[in-house]
């Protein structure tokens, strides 16, 4: 029978509710996915970590496209602050572009001002001048610098005011930044301790706020999106990779338990790096016959009802929902984004309440379009994943870095624990990696050959 006015209405209230947008901690939307058997909840060891450190920590916490990190990194926040923590948030994609190399000069000066900024949202007075008026300060103390960067230096100039212009040149000109970042290639030493210095008034200025004995946290976050454009991407990955690998110990600030929201991919090039990553639910097991994870599945239905409510998911799906929604639950492969995906589509396509089998087949091929095709050179490199349950990384090169990156980042490389980490194919184009990979080996030529007079 058509569809009443009264079930277009559910649909589309059942639409919106499918969104696909972080969640800020109380939404009746969230399902917890991490912490039941086999399975280790990423923010309570980022929690425990800061807890245990007590004064101060460095802490690398990423996370692949659409895996959920900013909501779990609010989650972290929520949580944190109600066991009495001062925690301050920034995003650096606010101070830079996410397409462009990036220094260490730039990171401490970034860190800095976004610590500053911070402190004045929260509305923390600060005793001295903010971070930007201070750093024209420092920039303007000796002529030579000034000079370099072509700093204006008149008599009677508002420091405030110029602390400003430079903050918004910082922010929005790439040349000057590459300017700055020349001029202070050997004055790191000298910039770390500015940057020391502004950081340790101003947990000053919280203490005198929030108590004595008030612990701070700072959450930076967005580090993971300097990835390049298609023109310069090695560029700016390598440069990711020199900041990680060698300026390291410069990011501990003193007195603060700092958290970066870092590139995945790091855990690949920098063997021993300490770094909580966020993986899928683990729907199957690692056995031959992928056995079904029952506490995964039941995490993922939870989620669902979360979004429908129970009666919700009786009436879209049938009695029994779940013998039904299931299918959709198993072809998402663990990732939050492609399950929100999948019933998605489905929910566009119902011209049926409950929803036939022919609409939720036609939503999984919508989805499955998004990964197709596959190149034969690729399938047979997902199908060494496929067989192995691991990555085929020869070497850490950067064209092989990148391509487990690209992968793993549209999700057809899936990211996967449980004590061990161990990886798979996305259950959406599994079949269609294997069938490619193995006409190959049925087209191929035999090999010639020789015999011995």
């Amino acid at each position: 029978m058509p569809l009443t006015s009264d079930d277009r209405e559910f649909r589309k209230k059942i639409y919106q509710e499918l969104t696909d947008k972080p969640l800020k901690p109380g939404d009746p939307r969230y399902q917890p996915i991490y912490g039941h058997p086999g399975c280790e909840d990423p923010i309570q060891l980022l929690q425990d970590s800061i807890d245990f450190a007590d004064v101060e920590s460095l802490n690398l916490f990423s996370g692949f496209r659409g895996s959920g990190k900013t909501t779990e990194l609010f989650r972290l926040q929520d949580r944190l602050e109600k066991a009495g923590y001062v925690v301050l948030y920034a995003d650096a994609i606010d101070y830079i572009s996410p397409t462009a190399p990036i220094q260490i000069s730039d990171l401490l000066i970034i860190l800095a001002g976004a610590f500053s900024d911070a402190l004045q949202a929260m509305q923390i007075d600060l005793t001295h001048e903010t971070y930007w008026t201070r750093f024209w300060n420092y920039l303007t103390k000796t002529e030579v610098m000034a000079k370099e960067l072509n700093l204006k230096t008149e008599v009677g100039m508002d420091p405030v005011k110029a602390g400003a212009e430079l903050k918004l040149e910082f922010k929005t000109t790439p040349s000057f930044r590459e300017k700055l970042s020349k001029a202070l290639g050997d004055r790191i030493g000298d910039l770390r301790r500015e940057v020391e210095g502004f950081f340790e008034d101003g947990f000053k200025d919280i203490r005198k706020k929030r108590g004595a004995d008030a612990k701070v946290v700072f959450l930076f976050d967005s580090l993971e999106q300097i990835r390049g454009s298609l023109s310069n991407e090695q560029e700016v990955t390598r440069s990711v990779e020199l900041l990680f690998s060698n300026y390291l110990p410069l990011l501990h600030i003193p007195y603060l338990h700092m958290v970066y929201t870092v590139p995945p991919w790091l855990k690949f090039v920098l063997p021993g790096v300490n770094m909580v990553v966020l993986p899928c639910l683990r729907m199957w097991d690692r056995d031959a016959g992928r056995a079904k994870c029952e506490a995964g599945a039941k995490a993922a239905e939870a989620l669902v009802e979360k979004r429908f409510s129970h009666q919700g998911l009786e009436r879209f799906f049938g009695p029994n929902p779940f013998a039904r929604a299931d299918r959709l639950i198993s072809m998402c492969g663990g990732h939050y984004r492609d399950l929100l995906l999948l019933l998605r589509e489905t929910v566009l396509r119902a011209d049926s309440l409950p929803v036939s089998e022919e609409a939720i087949n036609a939503a999984i091929i919508r989805v499955r379009s998004n990964y197709l095709p596959i190149s034969l050179e690729d399938a047979q490199w997902l199908a060494q994943i496929e067989r192995e349950r691991a990555t085929p990384l020869k070497s850490t090169a950067q064209a092989e870095i990148n391509r487990l990156t690209k992968f793993l980042d549209t999700h057809i490389v899936l990211y996967l624990r449980n004590g061990e980490e161990w990886y798979d194919v996305h259950p959406l184009v599994r079949d269609e990696v294997c069938r490619i990979a193995a006409s190959a080996q049925v087209t191929s030529p035999p090999p010639t050959v020789t015999t011995t007079p």
